[in-house]
């Protein structure tokens, strides 16, 4: 059985591992306050919108789940927009937390049925190896479509989470596109992009440094 288990568990976990990675950082960088503190202040955004910091924070304890209201500044449609952005972090959230459950459930499996710790150890490593070069080829990916085609790639990921014509609006009579300007989100795909990135470089290394582990520990019991 673990002849055949174990194999089966790694491809999952390697497959799994960007999931966690992308989900991880993108809940991190989506809700920090010193970005949209940064980018609105780069972007003249409180010219257009003068409580507009005041709005985001609203705007974030709703998509958050902290709050249940919404400023009277959105109307119906931007109401409805939002409610949706909620229901896709919640989905996200959910979806981080089973996955993780999955991840560590397929980790202890494993772990006893190689019993030995060099083989858990090397399973480990190579898990962690190889889900991260996985990772960083799809944050390379993504990279490289937000850098040099960020219109089509934005309206690609809002056709797939949100019923189309739901999420355009007009800058001249409604707040949200005024308070949230493409660039800010070409900004903030960017940076979970390279947050992907660096954290899929230090799986990589440590995955490397564990399979290294493992074999000179095996070498040893050998002699």
């Amino acid at each position: 059985m673990g002849f055949t288990f174990t194999p089966i568990a790694k491809f999952l976990m390697i497959l799994i591992l960007p999931f966690l990675l992308f989900l991880l950082v993108l809940n991190l960088m989506s809700f920090d306050s010193s970005f949209y503190q940064k980018k609105f202040s780069e972007y003249g955004v409180q010219q257009n919108v003068p409580n507009a910091f005041s709005l985001h924070e609203k705007v974030m304890n709703f998509i958050g789940g902290k709050s249940n209201e919404l400023p009277n500044e959105f109307n119906e449609r931007e109401r409805l927009h939002l409610l949706d952005v909620r229901n896709a972090v919640r989905i996200s959230t959910l979806l981080l937390y089973a996955l993780t459950a999955m991840f560590i459930l397929l980790l202890i499996a494993s772990a006893l049925i190689l019993k030995v710790n060099h083989y858990i150890i090397n399973f480990v490593g190579k898990v962690l190896f190889f889900g991260g070069i996985l990772t960083i080829a799809l944050a390379a990916i993504l990279f490289f479509l937000i850098s040099f085609g960020f219109s089509s790639t934005f309206e690609s990921f809002h056709r797939l989470l949100f019923e189309q014509g739901t999420y355009l609006f007009d800058p001249a009579k409604e707040m949200i596109v005024n308070l949230y300007p493409e660039q800010l989100f070409m900004d903030l795909g960017l940076r979970i992009s390279k947050g992907v990135m660096l954290a899929s470089a230090s799986i990589i290394l440590i995955g490397a440094v564990m399979a290294l582990k493992s074999k000179s520990k095996k070498n040893k019991k050998i002699r």
